[in-house]
């Protein structure tokens, strides 16, 4: 058996599930390592494990793809980073709650080819919907229920 325990790796450029990470993370006795671009940089970070980054369009991104390992959970908005992820069967969440697996590969992967297309044509592209406290709520039980199913897990 392996004595490896998983990690929370949080991409945190513009994470709005911070504090619900920190407080589920409590519960399973996880420390979360959040990794952001040197301008996301607060002073009120006491407690956490963060890495800050220089700024750069992927340096978050690929960080973290560097260093994971099957069985860690990652919490990401980026839905192509998402999708290499689960190649490495790492657990993907998004703060909507969201549980990105290989099957999701090639929806995630037209979408946004269909998405750059349009954007091409300069037709407008309609965004996601407003964050809710229902997207904050679902995710906390998902990240609950990933955790709860790794606890003892070594």
């Amino acid at each position: 058996m392996s004595n490896y325990t998983p990690t929370l790796w949080v991409d945190a450029d513009s994470c709005p599930v911070q504090k619900e990470i920190v407080q589920v993370s409590e519960n399973y006795g996880w420390q979360p390592q959040f990794i952001a671009t040197i301008n996301h940089f607060s002073s009120d970070l006491e407690g956490q494990e963060w890495t800050f980054l220089d700024h750069g369009s992927q340096t978050v991104d690929l960080y973290i793809l560097n260093r994971v390992k099957p069985k860690d959970i990652v919490v990401t908005q980026d839905l192509s980073l998402a999708v290499l992820l689960t190649s490495k069967r790492v657990y993907v969440l998004t703060p909507r709650g969201k549980l990105v697996t290989e099957d999701d590969a090639v929806q995630i992967m037209d979408s946004k080819h269909l998405r750059q297309q349009t954007m091409k044509q300069k037709k407008k592209w309609k965004g996601p919907s407003a964050f809710t406290n229902d997207d904050r709520h679902r995710f906390s039980r998902q990240l609950e229920k990933l955790m709860s199913e790794d606890e003892g897990i070594s």
